[in-house]
């Protein structure tokens, strides 16, 4: 069963050429989910789309990307090679698109892709 709630407002007041001009360089059915989290808050198929292109966008230069791409189970550190710097990026981008205020240590203890899609749940639901 799906559940939506209200976008956060900071976010749901912003039009979609903002949120494609933040987006830059996210692939199009990312901008696609965001746009339509936007729409009816919707998180289910927002999540799926954006948490990997999120990570995707933030891996370092020259790393090696997962064949099989980036699944749940991946770990941020060990197996994508993540930094605290790029964590901290991610966290700022999140916060600055939604509108919510994230923590960095918050963040520090997530270990998985979908131990980010569970945080980011969590903090859009409670926006």
């Amino acid at each position: 069963m799906t559940t939506s709630h209200l976008p956060p407002r900071n976010f749901a007041a912003k039009s979609p050429d903002q949120i494609r001009e933040e987006l830059i360089g996210f692939p199009p059915a990312c901008i696609a989910a965001v746009l339509r989290y936007r729409a009816d808050g919707e998180t289910d198929a927002l999540l799926p789309a954006l948490v990997p292109a999120m990570i995707a966008f933030h891996l370092p230069a020259g790393a090696k990307r997962p064949t099989g791409g980036i699944t749940n189970s991946l770990r941020l550190q060990a197996d994508l090679g993540l930094d605290s710097l790029a964590l901290s990026e991610m966290a700022f981008k999140l916060d600055d698109l939604f509108g919510v205020a994230i923590e960095l240590k918050e963040v520090a203890g997530i270990q998985t892709v979908g131990d980010v899609q569970v945080f980011l749940k969590n903090r859009l639901d409670a926006a």
